[in-house]
């Protein structure tokens, strides 16, 4: 009779399972009496399918039998059975995976159009050095459109809820240090810019995009040849190259779960650019073809046991000790790394008032469709 009662509690369980549109996939493990195959939520099942041994190991090191291995799958396919309650995902981890996998081309797409918003100048080429010396120094701040989307989609399937209140599109900031100087003999000018930024620090920028926060840096440098000198009512026109190298990281994340992202970007730039001195307006147009490699690693650290099981007791142990055995992973990670040419136009105006440069740039990334904008302030001569 309790074999019958076991057999149709099983029977009713797989059929809630399946009328909940989640599939189940059967995994054998070994516990300290003997091998037990359990069934467990294919949205996990690639990440765990492969750590056998270690599950083994765990379960061994701890003692278990395969009485506690069954309830603990059945905890955990119970969980998920509930589990939009609590999330709005009935397969999170895999939600979880493709949306930091798609959120990593996006920042891999948004990152060059960052770098190259540092040192505009309005005037496409500043002069030599002798005779006269020219040169310019200030700050710089920039914004690309950065797509958020399938990172909140992510946090949300994480139990991250505070993502739902930004915005699917933020802006990705730099704030820069540059300085150009004037050729020697040969009408060139040569650049360089650095910033280091931290979004957790900038108190109205923190606030916006909370549970979000970005820190990275960049160094870069150019260099630009004249083309045409230009002079009075007459214009310039220059071809130039620059190097940009970025390193950084995004983390979301709340008390019961975290999303890491590390990334490298190195980006060769050829440019060219023409402008006209009418008075103290500068108006300027160009194009820029960027060639970058950007790759991004991610991690996830969950506890699964708060987030999926948060509102009840009923499984909260079975839930806790698969995750303790590694039934039911506790992170997980993944990377993206690849090579992109990106075609920009640009142009701005800048306003040169004695000693003062001012510039206001923006641009467009035909390829990935992201627009930019930067300002700047210089003292220049």
């Amino acid at each position: 009779m309790v074999k019958k009662t076991k057999r149709f509690a099983a029977m009713a369980f797989a059929f809630a399972f399946a009328a909940s549109g989640l599939f189940a996939k059967p995994l054998t493990v070994k516990g300290v009496d003997g091998e037990i195959t359990i069934d467990i939520p294919d949205d996990v099942y690639n990440l765990v399918s492969g750590r056998v041994d270690e599950i083994n190991n765990a379960l061994s090191e701890n003692g278990v039998k395969k009485s506690q291995i069954s309830n603990a799958a059945d905890k955990v396919n119970e969980a998920y059975v509930n589990i939009k309650k609590y999330i709005p995902t009935d397969s999170p981890f895999t939600v979880a995976e493709n949306g930091l996998n798609d959120f990593c081309d996006d920042l891999a797409d948004v990152i060059p159009n960052s770098q190259t918003q540092q040192n505009v100048y309005a005037e496409a080429w500043i002069g030599k050095i002798f005779p006269g010396f020219h040169f310019g120094a200030g700050v710089n701040a920039g914004v690309s459109a950065l797509d958020v989307s399938t990172l909140k989609d992510a946090a949300l399937a994480l139990g991250v809820d505070d993502v739902k209140d930004i915005n699917d599109t933020l802006v990705f900031p730099t704030i820069t240090v540059d300085a150009r100087l004037g050729g020697i003999i040969l009408p060139f000018d040569i650049g360089i810019t650095a910033m280091s930024i931290d979004t957790s620090k900038i108190g109205a920028v923190d606030e916006a995009i909370d549970p979000v926060a970005i820190d990275f840096f960049t160094l870069g440098a150019d260099i630009r040849y004249a083309i045409f000198q230009g002079g009075f009512m007459r214009p310039k026109w220059s071809v130039g190259a620059g190097f940009y190298y970025t390193k950084g990281g995004v983390d979301v994340d709340d008390d019961s779960a975290k999303a890491s992202l590390d990334f490298k970007s190195t980006t060769f730039m050829v440019n060219t650019q023409a402008s006209i001195k009418l008075l103290c307006l500068v108006p300027f147009i160009g194009g820029r073809a960027l060639f970058s490699k950007t790759s991004v690693d991610w991690k996830v650290n969950a506890d699964w046991a708060s987030i999926i099981a948060e509102e009840s007791d009923t499984y909260y142990d079975g839930v806790a000790d698969a995750l303790k055995w590694g039934i039911l992973p506790s992170s997980f990670s993944g990377s993206s790394s690849g090579f992109s040419v990106y075609p920009q136009v640009f142009g701005g105006i800048g306003l040169d008032l004695l000693f003062l440069n001012l510039t206001v740039s923006g641009s467009y990334d035909i390829a990935s469709k992201i627009p930019s904008a930067a300002v700047s302030v210089r003292v220049a001569w």
